[in-house]
């Protein structure tokens, strides 16, 4: 049986790490940008409190799918940032997807899926959302702190029955030792995850606070607690059923036990000078709320006030 072939888009963090634990049975490509230099020479220098330390390196590193050898892929996972105000992420995988390739997501964020799908209507897709502490402490050096599992799920609305490329790509992450869960609908993950992402980030960006500093602002906790109840209120009007005050303390307790002097990647990205992931994270439930009826000021506030600084980030970054 033939080596599965892999390629990487957006190889950082997140990336990098998942393409360590694929390579243990898997030939890996991975698109580098601003770590190619580094990456292409010395490898990823790789810290883990799980997987322990490594020098990693992928099988061929290349700075633009275009300089790819042509030989078809298997898998292309999408480990960029969901940035769809910055770029068409199916227009920068297009040149590499063939009619046999799955795409695997591990984006943040709700809708990420819909500009493959809408672009490859007739690919597995394989949406994953990830729980897991990692960085690039530097151009081609990263830490992994704690633990870290992926959740993997159907994505409903695909024309495409992915059980099959689902599976296989399950087991290679199992072969590099991953933590896998398997849901039935991974919509309601990614909603889920939006509970804290929607009200904690977007609050920490606007007020330079830490989760910390957050959790001990009687104010800022009011903000946090208004947009997480219409973020729930939303997803319920797509017809899950959360429970909102178990779930508000359910994301209080989580943040008071594992995310304590936390800063979310907006503020990170905001004190960068980066482009925040604004769209999925707020601009997605906000647009489907409203499609159902409902009234959400808080989390519209939000989206045009993190809107506004995301604009003049990339007017200065010249985006």
């Amino acid at each position: 049986m033939s080596i599965p072939r892999i390629l990487t888009v957006g190889t950082g963090a997140v990336g990098g790490l998942y393409s360590w634990r694929l390579s243990k049975s898997s030939h890996i490509t991975a698109v580098c940008r601003s770590n190619y230099e580094i990456v292409k020479e010395k490898g990823f220098q790789i810290e883990s409190a799980k997987f322990g330390k490594e020098t990693f390196r992928p099988n061929q590193v290349i700075r633009h799918i275009s300089e790819s050898d042509g030989t078809p892929y298997d898998y292309i996972v999408i480990t960029l940032k969901a940035l769809p105000e910055v770029y068409n992420v199916a227009d920068i995988i297009a040149p590499a997807v063939s009619k046999n390739t799955t795409i695997v997501i591990i984006q943040n964020g709700l809708g990420v899926e819909e500009p493959i799908t809408t672009r490859f209507p007739h690919n597995p897709i394989v949406s994953i959302v990830a729980y897991i502490g990692t960085s690039q402490t530097e151009p081609g050096k990263i830490l992994m702190v704690g633990r870290e599992s992926l959740i993997v799920g159907k994505y409903l609305d695909s024309k495409v029955n992915s059980d099959k490329q689902q599976a296989e790509f399950i087991d290679l992450l199992k072969k590099g030792n991953v933590d896998v869960q398997e849901v039935d609908d991974v919509e309601r993950v990614r909603w889920q995850k939006l509970f804290w992402n929607a009200a904690f980030s977007p609050v920490c960006a606007i007020t330079g606070m830490n989760t910390s500093e957050l959790l001990r602002n009687e104010k800022a906790m009011t903000t946090v607690k208004s947009v997480m109840s219409e973020v729930i209120h939303a997803a319920n009007a797509a017809g899950y059923k959360f429970n909102e005050k178990e779930q508000i303390n359910h994301m209080i307790e989580k943040t008071e036990a594992t995310a304590l002097n936390y800063k979310p990647s907006m503020q990170l990205d905001k004190e960068r000078g980066s482009p925040m992931e604004i769209e999925v994270i707020l601009g997605t439930p906000l647009r489907r709320a409203k499609a159902k009826g409902l009234t959400v000021p808080s989390l519209e506030l939000m989206y045009y006030l993190c809107s506004a600084m995301n604009s003049h980030i990339m007017n200065k970054a010249n985006l």
